[in-house]
C-alpha cells in the first residue's frame, strides 16, 4: 500500500493517512514458518564448493 502526501496537505490529512496505513487489517498475511528450517544434503557444503568452482574453470 502507499500514500501519496503533497506538499499543499495539511497535518490533519497527512495524519490521517499515516494513521490509516498503521491501522490497516492485513487479510492476507503470508506463514512463513514453513520457509525456515534447515536442509539436508547429500553432499558436505565444502566438497559441493570445490566442486562448483572447480566448473568455472
Amino acid at each position: 500500500m502507499s500514500v501519496t502526501i503533497h506538499k499543499n496537505d495539511s497535518d490533519k490529512a497527512i495524519c490521517e493517512a499515516i494513521h490509516k496505513v498503521l491501522n490497516r487489517k492485513h487479510k492476507d498475511k503470508i506463514k512463513l514458518d514453513r520457509y525456515f528450517g534447515k536442509v539436508s544434503f547429500d553432499i558436505d557444503g565444502l566438497t559441493y564448493q570445490k566442486e562448483v568452482r572447480n566448473e568455472w574453470k
